[in-house]
């Protein structure tokens, strides 16, 4: 059972945005803290866009499962893409405080509370991953050691499943270029 407020570690591209996070702080009895450590929940803070992934990836799979990420983003594909690293929560930037503070519960104990909605599979979330990294079919084909050919078949399922005629355009709804 929690004794003392929760302990919450806040990992953000530059230290205005934890100024973000401190008003939420302050109303909910939560402690920012510097370190990680046991039953510390961490949080990352999605701004600039895409900056959570090099965070993530950074991660064992223990901190991962302790940690919610809040973006700017709203997209389906993208909070999953975020999600298939196996965090406790994805949420958009404009959560109440309930739904924050639950989650900061939850991801203290470990617990991950993401639900799917892209209908994406795993596979697909982790070539997607790739996409936004820059890589073509043959460096997503490498890095996952699958044929270009399995790629291809991926990405054309992603692009059937989420209604898009290309990458391009796929990946611009993703990042807020195109509306969907």
């Amino acid at each position: 059972m929690q004794t003392g407020p929760i302990n919450l570690r806040v990992i953000a591209s530059d230290r205005i945005f934890v100024s973000f996070v401190h008003g939420f702080a302050s109303r909910n009895g939560v402690k920012i803290v510097e370190n990680p450590g046991q039953g510390v929940s961490q949080l990352i803070l999605d701004f600039p866009l895409m900056w959570a992934f090099g965070q993530l990836e950074n991660m064992d799979s223990s901190e991962r499962s302790r940690t919610i990420v809040v973006t700017q983003r709203s997209h389906n594909a993208y909070l999953d893409t975020l999600g298939s690293y196996h965090v406790s929560a994805v949420l958009d930037r404009g959560s109440e405080d309930d739904r924050l503070l639950s989650s900061v519960f939850a991801a203290s104990i470990g617990l991950r509370t993401y639900k799917w909605r892209s209908g994406l599979t795993y596979m697909e979330l982790r070539i997607t991953r790739l996409l936004l990294k820059g890589l073509d079919t043959s460096g997503i084909a490498e890095s996952l050691r699958v044929s270009p050919k399995t790629v291809n078949a991926h990405i054309s399922n992603i692009l059937t499943k989420l209604g898009h005629e290309s990458r391009t355009q796929y990946l611009a709804a993703l990042v807020g270029q195109y509306q969907d």
